[in-house]
């Protein structure tokens, strides 16, 4: 049974779930939530309720009024939507139609094979996709009873696009014989690239995050509405200042032009800028390039250049309306649009705390383990004890601070050679690099024959920095033979992998890491992290590729001219094929020069132009604008605000191990004090105990106080007894 997965790729509640329960003080609004998701089915039942028969009210437990649930059909559907390989394969069909999907480029042939294999591909994949909607109809039934097909957003969605898919079959073959609909084929082409979002009901990783990110943007509407005002409100002063006056006239000498007359008495042209003020539409979108602060300033200039109505630009001709692009970046741009991005960054945090608490409790779990596991290790017997002293001494040497300063100082010291090559270098210089190379790389393999003895082999491959050491230094030993034999010219060698062996040899820095300790725990948050933010990264990547498909049917045909010249449209940044398209939105992700690439895409159709789409000065800005906003805006600002949350938790955790280990140590101190203590006190017992045995005899040997000088005047033998009874109480 599948598990889903938070949107950091942890096991956690599922979707509806975790969605449904983002803020405990907002039940009530939850609540109305559902009523407004299943309001579609409310409304269709109570709308159709009088109209029912009664046949169809007396088989109201039935699919589409035709299959019991005991119809031996509908059994076979319920086990076929149930058994765990139905959504994969499903899912690898969905792969197979984005690849169809990508393959589509405007300049294909109408009759040729890829022609013909794609049409036949896009038949196939309509009819799966057809076929895996009636087994679904079928096995929960359409709209009327629970768990229904229509009950589910996502099964909504799935319907629309295999609607629009059969749509487009019959429109296409429709077209065939009717030029007059080919704008309705063209437009059910565009909505034929929405079919990848049938991937995100199939992961539920991605499921999660994408509604945790529609739940998140519900309670910010306060925050658009403010966005929304100072838009409008920037917009309407903005056509007020400056509407009819963004035109100039386009020529070789226009020295002598002042006026609209006068530039096409000379045989000029007199046009519009393609950001202009002339109305409010046109006003917001002039004022969204602003506020991306990409391309801003010119927009800027035209506004300070502008004279009048029908009248010629003039540089600087009214520079106080500075202020007003001025006070819109910083009120807007630096202000609103980022307050935007916080609230929704911080709602998604919010939507996230039942996950995030799961989390809490997992990792609160793995560190009692390693707690515990600790504290067994410090009570056990060291693994090295039976050591020889020769092997007991590399255990020692290899465990000092001395070693690892002495491999840092060689790391820099070959990264000082290292960056000292450069082009037309001098024979003696390669040489000495050379063999600078040969001594770093035998003191690597020194140091990891001394660890690989001191701590074993499977010591040794349980760390991964090891891991990590050997690696380099097998390269470096690959790097070095096939360079040995290049020079002989004993075997024939390409050139290309003797350079990737030495640009590997750059992978030596990496031993540096293992050496600082603070980038070391930042190096293991960032791998820590990257797994789980897999999922906003297909996301990602689900909305490149519907941009990118989308944008090759919208802009596929456009191309750059003398009659439209190009500024940001090139053969570096195009819509002819799916891949540059692809990159093309990389870019413009980016926010390089975003907005060229969209003021070359709001071009006017000429009657004569068939190949332009009507209504692109329209569709160009809603496409770049929403991605612009959900790519450079929200997205990137998610995944950044998640790498910074886990890099908090990280430090949090680490502080609270190091708290726990100092509290360890102490604890170990203070045993170790007790211990000595009661050594201490037992050796003073025993010495007192010693000390009264020892005049216990003393007083039974001699009863009597001698006379004075009887001790100095008794015979030898006297002394010599009474030392000898004196040793043998001590002995007793």
């Amino acid at each position: 049974m599948l598990h889903p997965t938070d949107c950091n790729g942890m096991t956690a509640h599922t979707p509806d779930t975790a969605t449904l329960r983002c803020y405990s003080d907002h039940e009530e609004d939850e609540e109305e939530d559902d009523d407004t998701e299943e309001s579609l089915c409310v409304r269709m039942k109570l709308v159709l309720e009088p109209y029912k028969p009664q046949w169809c009210r007396d088989h109201e437990d039935s699919a589409l009024y035709l299959f019991t649930p005991s119809n031996r059909f509908r059994q076979w559907c319920l086990r076929v939507i149930a058994h765990k390989m139905f959504d994969h394969i499903i899912l690898l069909f969905i792969f197979l139609n984005c690849i169809t999907i990508a393959l589509e480029r405007p300049d294909i042939q109408p009759y040729s094979n890829e022609r013909v294999f794609l049409s036949v591909s896009n038949h196939i994949f309509t009819v799966i996709f057809v076929a895996e909607m009636t087994i679904k109809v079928v096995a929960q039934g359409l709209y009327n009873g629970e768990g229904v097909y229509l009950r589910s957003s996502w099964n909504v969605l799935d319907g629309m696009l295999v609607f629009v898919s059969l749509l487009d079959i019959l429109v296409s073959i429709a077209s065939a014989s009717n030029n007059r609909i080919l704008g309705i084929l063209r437009v059910l082409r565009i909505l034929r690239t929405l079919r990848p979002l049938r991937v995100i009901s199939r992961a539920p990783g991605l499921k999660l995050v994408v509604e945790t990110l529609i739940t998140s943007l519900r309670p910010i509407g306060n925050i658009v509405l403010i966005c929304c005002a100072f838009f409008i409100v920037f917009g309407i002063l903005g056509v007020q200042l400056f509407k009819g006056k963004f035109y100039h006239c386009e020529g070789l000498d226009l020295r002598n032009v002042t006026n609209r007359t006068d530039c096409l008495m000379a045989g000029y042209r007199w046009t519009r800028r393609k950001y202009n003020f002339d109305n409010l539409g046109q006003a917001l979108m002039s004022l969204f390039v602003l506020s991306s602060k990409d391309g801003w300033v010119s927009i800027m200039y035209d506004g300070l250049d502008a004279v009048g109505v029908d009248q010629q630009p003039v540089r600087n001709n009214n520079p106080w309306m500075l202020l007003y692009f001025i006070s819109f970046l910083l009120i807007v741009s630096f202000f609103v649009l980022n307050m935007f991005v916080g609230v929704v960054v911080e709602n998604f945090h919010k939507c996230r705390q039942d996950q995030e608490e799961e989390e809490a409790r997992v990792r609160e779990e793995k560190r009692a383990k390693r707690v515990e596991k600790r504290r067994r290790k410090a009570q056990e017997r060291p693994y090295y004890a039976d050591y020889s002293p020769m092997r007991l001494t590399i255990h020692t040497l290899c465990t000092s601070h001395y070693l690892d300063l002495f491999i840092t100082i060689i790391i820099a010291t070959n990264v000082l050679t290292m960056s000292m090559e450069h082009y037309n270098q001098s024979q003696y210089l390669e040489e000495g690099l050379k063999y600078c190379n040969y001594v770093f790389t035998l003191v690597f393999i020194i140091e990891t024959t001394l660890k690989l003895t001191a701590f074993g082999l499977r010591r040794f491959f349980k760390e991964r920095w090891n891991q990590l050491d050997l690696a380099i230094v097998l390269l470096s030993i690959m790097g070095i033979t096939l360079e040995e034999i290049d020079l002989n010219a004993s075997l024939p060698i390409n050139p290309t992998i003797i350079r990737i062996m030495r640009v590997l040899r750059i992978a030596r820095v990496l031993k540096l890491l293992k050496m600082a300790t603070g980038m070391r725990a930042l190096l293991d948050t960032v791998v820590q992290a990257l797994p789980q933010v897999g999922n906003l990264g297909l996301l990602f990547l689900l909305l490149f590729f519907i941009y990118a498909a989308l944008g090759v049917e919208l802009f596929g045909k456009l191309e750059c001219s003398e009659d439209n010249p190009c500024e940001g449209l090139s053969r570096h940044a195009t819509f002819h094929n799916f891949g540059m398209a692809f990159l093309t939105l990389f870019r413009v992700s980016t926010g390089d020069n975003w907005n060229g690439i969209m003021k070359d895409t709001l071009r006017e159709c000429r009657p004569d132009d068939r190949s332009c789409f009507t209504y692109l000065p329209l569709v160009s800005p809603l496409y770049f604008v929403t991605f612009v906003l959900t790519a450079q805006f929200v997205l990137v600002n998610v995944v950044v605000a998640v790498l910074m949350k886990h890099l908090e938790e990280s430090n949090k955790e680490a502080q609270e191990e190091a708290e726990e280990e100092a509290k360890e140590q102490e604890e170990a101190r203070q045993e170790e004090a007790r211990q000595e203590e009661a050594r201490q006190e037992a050796s003073r017992r025993l010495s007192a105990v010693s000390a009264e045995g020892t005049r216990m005899g003393l007083r039974s040997a001699s009863p009597v106080q001698p006379e004075e000088g009887e001790c100095c005047c008794g015979n030898s033998e006297d002394r010599g007894a009474a030392i000898l009874s004196r040793d043998d109480v001590s002995a007793q």
